[in-house]
């Protein structure tokens, strides 16, 4: 097939240190062209895919986010595959500007939602229903109100992550935010009576200054800033387990699947995608209190057996996975629009 993938312009593919979106259009596109298709990425300039092309209007990734950009990049994207003489079996958009502007499109259109339900965006969807949506989880599908199509979740380059002795440490990775519950993971850990390593930065001042940094202090948690790339990969895979003490409805969570890639247990709040990606008590534990993750913190040692983790994670989470689930509706797609065509 010839497919058409278009990234949002906010970061590069794929992402140097932060971009969830913009990691999994990089692990889509190489494993759809190690299965032999022909793939064209739409994203900024300084992204970087190897043999596969990428075409852009913007030469660097334009942070932070602003609508009108998103809107630029949609409509430079589809003109040229409008223009593309090759033509396209199917576009695969994420970003809902390009979903706004479908009518640009004559090929056959999916787009993966990678955020929570938001009004505004499901107007959008509603008003093009041509265009077939894939949620990343069940539970974010079960929050749209625009149709969904297929349940997609993500998957990852196994052989991408590393597999390396338990150092003792427990680790936070992400944004210092409420809804990400950075001071809980501290207060888990220091419950526990095991070191934390926390790797992000602050998205919200107020709750840094009052919420988290005395917790910081009073248990001398280590800070290492934001991580990315190999360096973050070892940081995990060397960690006892990985603290998702989440506070909201989180559509997916790749850092859950990074962790389990690494045979690193996941220990977790049930909110959103949680009880989708984790196996309670094989590959991680579910909570619906953070007072009990603390015992398991304690006993992850020896309660978990990371090969065991590692193996399953190499299997259900792996890129080749995500891009099977979408061939098959690429495939479906592109005959529905045929028979509609021929009939």
């Amino acid at each position: 097939m010839r497919i058409a993938l278009v990234s949002p312009p906010f970061i590069p593919v794929p992402p140097v240190g932060y971009g969830g979106t913009e990691l999994v259009v990089a692990e889509l596109a190489r494993s759809l062209t190690r299965k032999g298709h022909e793939v064209i990425v739409y994203a900024t300039g300084d992204s970087h895919l190897g043999p596969i092309e990428i075409r852009s209007y913007f030469p660097a990734a334009q942070w932070p986010p602003d609508p009108d950009v998103e809107a630029t990049h949609a409509a430079f994207s589809l003109r040229d595959i409008a223009r593309d003489s090759g033509g396209f079996d199917v576009v695969h958009v994420h970003t809902p500007a390009a979903v706004a502007l479908s009518r640009l499109c004559p090929y056959p259109m999916i787009a993966t939602i990678h955020h929570d339900r938001a009004d505004h965006l499901t107007r959008i969807y509603q008003e093009n229903p041509r265009v077939r949506l894939v949620a990343i989880s069940a539970s974010q599908a079960r929050k749209e109100r625009a149709p969904i199509s297929s349940i997609i979740h993500h998957g990852l380059d196994p052989d991408r992550f590393p597999e390396m002795p338990d150092e003792g440490y427990l680790l936070y990775i992400g944004r210092y935010s409420p809804e990400k519950g950075t001071h809980l993971a501290i207060e888990v850990a220091a419950r526990a009576g095991l070191p934390i390593v926390l790797a992000g930065e602050s998205h919200d001042d107020d709750y840094y200054r009052e919420r988290v940094l005395p917790l910081i202090e009073r248990h001398r948690a280590l800070q290492i800033g934001p991580v990315g790339g190999a360096r973050k990969l070892r940081l995990m895979a060397r960690a006892r387990a990985l603290l998702f003490p989440i506070q909201w409805d989180e559509p997916f969570g790749l850092v859950m699947i990074e962790s389990l890639l690494c045979g690193v247990p996941v220990l977790a709040l049930r909110q959103g995608s949680v009880p989708e990606v984790i196996e309670d008590g094989v590959t991680g534990v579910i909570a619906d209190d953070p007072i009990e993750l603390v015992a398991t913190a304690r006993i992850s040692e020896t309660f978990f057996d990371r090969r065991r983790i590692r193996e399953l994670a190499r299997e259900r989470w792996k890129a080749d996975r995500m891009t099977d689930d979408y061939l098959s509706l690429y495939r479906e797609t592109a005959e529905e629009l045929t028979a509609a065509d021929a009939g």
